[in-house]
This record gives structure tokens, C-alpha cells and sequence, in this order.
């Protein structure tokens, strides 16, 4: 489950997710399946509202949810109406936490990426600022340990590359290719 990075967008060959399933599945054809859920723009109430209805018939062992990106987002009218999401982190994550076990699958959180905010531009009436990214990280990260989640640090594969970024945003490619690696060094 996720937003478009975890979607695999600006990567023809379906970003880090595919990648990852990928070797996931070739360790074990019968026994392992990856289900890539994820939409490009969710937040992760979007997440929370979308995942249990699809659990069920897929039985997962795991939910690998990597959103929040989006959550952190500021909206560049300060006049529109949207909440403040990362105010929400944690609520939304034990929501998550309670249809994981709901459905006896262990939930994995995974933290944003590193985004270079001199390159991010205006999106879809949204701003994303590295502060903000940086203090997603952080409640992610501090609400796993509270909470006894494992939790996968996404933040170092592509900090400071900016050039493994489209858009500042998005990883390229090789972007996801680094995602890739690091989330399989870390899954050992």
C-alpha cells in the first residue's frame, strides 16, 4: 500500500516495488507474493480507507505500507481547507496497525524518502518541503519504536542525490534501483 513512489512512478519498469518483488518472489515461487496496492496521490487515510476491504481475499503474511509523502504536503492556497496530516501520523498508523493485526499480518512501516526541495515544484496545488519530510520521518520513525513496528528507513538511499530525482521529488530509474537495493540490503 502507498503513493506514487511506492506505485513505482517515472520508472518504466514498476520502481523499487517491482524490483523488490521481484527477488521476493524468486526466493520462494510457491510460498511468496508481493500485491503492489499502491496510488499515486494517497495519503495515508487514503491508505487506511483502501486497505481493509483488499486484505481479506489476499491473506497477506505482511502489509508494507510506504505513504505519508503526500501527508506532509502543504497546500499552496492557505485559504484551501485540508488538515494537517502529519498532526494525524499516528492515529492513521495504529488504523493501519489494528486492520494489519485485524487480518494476522505483521505491519511494516516504511519512511519517506529523501526530497530535494529546491527542485520540487508546485504540485497539483501542493508544496513538499524537506522540513516537513524530515519531521514525517521522525513520527514514523518514533511511533514505530513506541509501538513496537518494524520500520524500514528509507531516507539515505538518495539524500543529497539529487540526481537520482525527476522532479525532486520522484526517484528516476536509478533512483528506484537504489531504493531497491537498500530495502533488500535491509530485509537481509
Amino acid at each position: 500500500m502507498g503513493d506514487s513512489i511506492a506505485y513505482g512512478r517515472c520508472d518504466p519498469h514498476g520502481g523499487w516495488a517491482a524490483r523488490f518483488a521481484a527477488t521476493h518472489i524468486a526466493g520462494n515461487e510457491t510460498e511468496h507474493r508481493v500485491f503492489n496496492l499502491a496510488i499515486p496521490g494517497s495519503t495515508l487515510i487514503d491508505v487506511c480507507e483502501q486497505t481493509p476491504p483488499l486484505l481479506a481475499a489476499r491473506r497477506p503474511d505482511t502489509l508494507l505500507v510506504a505513504a505519508g509523502i503526500n501527508d506532509c504536503a502543504l497546500p499552496l492556497d492557505t485559504a484551501q481547507a485540508r488538515s494537517d496530516g502529519l498532526a494525524h501520523i499516528a492515529d492513521r498508523l495504529a488504523s493501519l496497525a489494528d486492520t494489519a493485526q485485524s487480518h494476522n499480518a505483521r505491519l511494516v512501516v516504511m519512511g519517506p524518502t529523501w526530497l530535494d526541495e529546491t527542485r520540487t515544484r508546485d504540485y497539483e496545488g501542493l508544496r513538499f518541503t524537506l522540513a516537513r519530510a524530515q519531521a514525517l520521518r521522525e513520527s514514523i520513525r518514533a511511533w514505530c519504536v513506541q509501538n513496537h513496528i518494524d520500520h524500514l528507513d528509507m531516507w539515505e538511499p538518495l539524500n543529497g542525490r539529487a540526481e537520482l530525482l525527476v522532479d525532486g521529488l520522484h526517484p528516476t530509474p536509478e533512483g528506484h534501483q537504489a531504493l531497491s537495493r537498500h530495502l533488500n540490503a535491509l530485509s537481509g
